[in-house]
């Protein structure tokens, strides 16, 4: 890559507790195919997503516990803006509030965390909760998605370019103060 090139690459980093969306968001962003079988995420998967003029680096880090615990804080390190995944149940909202007090330890307050409430299309009456309800639990800024749909993609994308504008006017600042 060239240094230009790497000026405007990003760490994305997708956390969060098993079978709640992670590869998928990360294959609606790639436009891979999206299927419904689940097959868990072993260690992490990787990718280099365009958009605009970003490079993101995209980790996707499997959710089973002796993934998160034991591989994480190596992951961590370096994100640019870490997304907690939930399916917004309230089990894995809960567990997600650990993984947010679990990352902060690792990176500074220039990373945002910010949360998915996805699997926004399935019933209420199973408990899962709309996002502003996530969003009061987990204190960080929270968007819902359904990211089995295609069409969240452009929504994804819109997040995720909006978390840019804010970390680029961020080390344009940090590069004045230097």
């Amino acid at each position: 890559m060239l240094s230009s090139e790497i000026n405007k690459l990003m760490k994305v980093t997708f956390i969060g507790s098993p079978a709640v969306g992670k590869t998928t968001m990360l294959k609606l962003l790639s436009k891979d195919t999206i299927d419904r079988l689940y097959f868990p995420t072993h260690g992490f998967d990787l990718k280099t997503v365009k958009l605009d003029d970003y490079y993101l680096r995209i980790w996707d880090l499997g959710g089973q516990k002796n993934y998160l615990k034991a591989y994480s804080k190596d992951y961590l390190l370096g994100s640019d803006v870490i997304f907690i995944v939930t399916d917004s149940t309230p089990r894995n909202v809960l567990n997600s509030r650990e993984l947010i007090n679990y990352a902060t330890h690792f990176v500074g307050k220039e990373c945002p965390i910010i949360a998915i409430a996805n699997k926004q299309d399935l019933q209420k009456n199973d408990g899962r909760m709309s996002p502003d309800r996530v969003e009061d639990i987990l204190r960080v800024k929270t968007y819902g998605l359904t990211a089995i749909n295609p069409k969240e993609r452009i929504k994804l994308m819109d997040i995720i370019r909006k978390e840019l504008k804010q970390i680029a006017i961020r080390r344009r600042l940090k590069e004045i103060e230097l």
